[in-house]
């Protein structure tokens, strides 16, 4: 069995080195492919299957395993380019990254008023955000006392992830006094940015 380590690369080029393996590999070979994002895991295994290749994918721990038996096909005349697609689930994906607690610059009252229309009008929308994170000055936004408490509460009900910067709550000294979400690292927040689909910045 032949093993292709595409882990760390994006697409095209664990396209470009599938493609190349097979063409290098006789019939009936077993090949593994292996990344660690769902774009290119989606990506591998949609070009084998076209190619009439009987496709198996494991997890572990973040990293993809796909297995695929070399068949006859006509990959050879396939573009890896083409197959560059986020899958819609994960194209559709978004979050809202909060760092400050008015909407915009300008007028400070002003961006309150909005910010408040904001997560007031959040929880109507036809697609929520998967997480809202929320850092530096936007931590106080979370606290009892936040001028947009209930909505977030209503929002973290609906299933929205809230993460609140625990370095930036030690900072301002305000651990007691949250109100909502949960305390999260740099690591948690950056792998939720790194994930989405995009991101709101308010």
């Amino acid at each position: 069995m032949k093993t292709i380590d595409a882990k760390g690369k994006l697409c095209p080029q664990p396209l470009i080195m599938t493609k190349k393996a097979l063409l290098n590999m006789e019939e009936s070979e077993t090949l593994q492919i292996l990344v660690d994002n769902e774009s290119a895991k989606f990506n591998v295994s949609r070009f084998l299957s076209d190619n009439q290749m009987e496709v198996q994918v494991n997890e572990n721990n973040g990293v993809y395993e796909i297995l695929v038996v070399k068949k006859g096909g006509s990959f050879e005349q396939s573009t890896p380019e083409e197959y560059c697609e986020i899958p819609s689930a994960t194209n559709s994906d978004y979050m809202v990254c909060v760092k400050k607690n008015t909407f915009g610059d300008g007028d400070e009252e002003l961006g309150k008023l909005l910010l408040t229309g904001f997560f007031n009008t959040l929880p109507n929308v036809s697609k929520l955000p998967s997480c809202i994170v929320f850092a530096n000055v936007g931590i106080f936004l979370a606290l009892n006392d936040s001028i947009v408490l209930e909505p977030l509460k209503k929002l973290e009900e609906m299933g929205v992830d809230i993460l609140i910067c625990g370095t930036c709550l030690e900072y301002y000294k305000k651990m007691d006094d949250l109100g909502v979400g949960q305390v999260s690292n740099m690591l948690d927040i950056l792998e939720k940015i790194t994930s989405a689909g995009s991101i709101i910045y308010p």
